[in-house]
């Protein structure tokens, strides 16, 4: 008589694990999500701050691969990494993950002063 009662409540069982796993593993994911989003933010803020307290003469502008600078950037880096200098840290290669380009408008501004005056 209590074989199928059991045979019930161990599937429920079965089934109550599997979903408190899943749940698990998305309080996980999620987690994981949050901390991502958070630094994503933590850097753009840092990155506006910047822009904020230099009243805009320091902007930052993130490259695409499109971009003819990026391209530039990224040949220079690779250019300038020697792998034989890196294998003892257990370096093989090197991979540019984001540019990102500096406009400082006070630097700016005195090289064209100082290329006027050569000229």
């Amino acid at each position: 008589g209590d074989e199928p009662l059991r045979s019930k409540l161990d599937t429920l069982a079965t089934a109550a694990t599997s979903k408190m796993t899943e749940i698990a593993t998305a309080e996980g994911m999620l987690d994981e999500m949050k901390e991502q989003v958070c630094s994503i933010s933590d850097y753009n803020t840092s990155r506006l701050i910047v822009e904020l307290e230099t009243g805009g003469n320091i902007r930052l502008e993130d490259g695409k691969p499109t971009d003819v600078w990026y391209s530039s950037c990224v040949d220079l880096v690779n250019s300038r990494f020697f792998q034989n200098d890196f294998t003892a840290y257990g370096i093989a290669d090197l991979r540019v993950v984001r540019v990102t380009r500096i406009h400082n408008r006070f630097l700016r501004n005195r090289f064209e002063e100082r290329l006027e005056s050569l000229v």
